[in-house]
């Protein structure tokens, strides 16, 4: 076991290594025992994908195979975690709120970040999000949305300002998501609680609020794709949706060709301290910050 690096930059602490004789699953020494479990169990589902030939061979069908397959390995640990038995028959009816997802946290054994996952796999549209005290982006999972950067802060946002303020479980009609480039997201309904005293929960849905009795889809959000404006997480250009989303995400694509698969596998990318080039985590040695061609 490892001491936990790079706490904010990943859904785990820990990485596959498939060097060593037998593989080894490495897991950081995070103080939750539930985020251990978490990233062993993720880590599991890597060696999975890699040992069983029908599972790599979906890899194949994926244009970012890195993004799904971290993606299946998130799913894979929070059903384990939380398997359907234990999800409210509510939450699978209607959806989460961020109570619900609480709730599921003090109920079982499973991490923050698998509650979420789980969670989030009910959503028709929208993100559950996982921030700290000071309204900083540390997870997400999220359903034809792009979520928020990890590491970027949404304490000026209407929902998570008014959860900070309060110290209280909060809900806004009218918030949005704020992207690396400053710009704020679509208008969507969001309710936020507090996990504990360091995290907070916020589920941001476009319609169809479990919480509230009514919330239907505004003119100019999620039911009209072509014309709507985004922001490229990757390149920061500001663009009108008019091609066809993306296969894998379900997210508009910007002239350059980013989509939220390009913005989740950059925002996993390390440089390398010989070279000084971005590459992938697949060019390292688990935590290690030189890559294996310079090694």
């Amino acid at each position: 076991m490892n001491p936990e690096i790079g706490e904010g930059r990943c859904s785990v602490a820990g990485s596959y290594r498939d060097d060593t004789d037998p593989p080894m699953l490495v897991v950081g020494n995070s103080r939750s025992y539930r985020r251990r479990g978490f990233t062993a169990l993720h880590e599991l589902g890597h060696h999975l994908q890699q040992t069983d030939p029908r599972l790599g061979q979906a890899l194949f069908s994926w244009q970012n195979s890195e993004v799904f397959e971290d993606a299946a390995c998130d799913a894979f640990a929070a059903r384990v975690l939380l398997p359907d038995d234990e999800i409210p028959e509510r939450v699978r009816l209607r959806g989460p709120s961020a109570t619900d997802v609480t709730e599921l946290f003090h109920r079982s054994e499973a991490s923050r970040e698998a509650c979420c996952v789980r969670a989030a796999e009910y959503l028709a549209g929208g993100a559950v999000v996982l921030l700290d005290r000071a309204g900083t982006t540390l997870f997400s999972s999220s359903r034809s949305l792009i979520p928020p950067a990890r590491g970027s802060n949404q304490s000026g946002t209407p929902l998570i300002e008014r959860a900070l303020r309060t110290g209280a479980t909060a809900q806004h009609d009218k918030t949005y998501v704020e992207y690396r480039s400053g710009r704020a997201g679509e208008i969507l309904y969001g309710q936020a609680a507090w996990c504990d005293e360091e995290y907070i929960v916020a589920v941001l849905v476009p319609d169809n609020a479990p919480w509230l009795r009514y919330s239907t889809s505004r003119p100019d959000t999620h039911g009209s794709w072509y014309g709507r404006s985004w922001v490229c997480e990757t390149c920061g250009e500001v663009f009108e949706a008019n091609t066809s989303p993306c296969e894998q995400c379900g997210e508009a694509m910007c002239p350059d060709g980013h989509c939220a698969c390009e913005s989740a596998r950059m925002s996993r990318d390390r440089t390398c301290n010989h070279c000084f080039l971005v590459l992938a985590p697949s060019r390292f040695d688990g935590a290690n910050r030189t890559c294996r061609d310079c090694s």
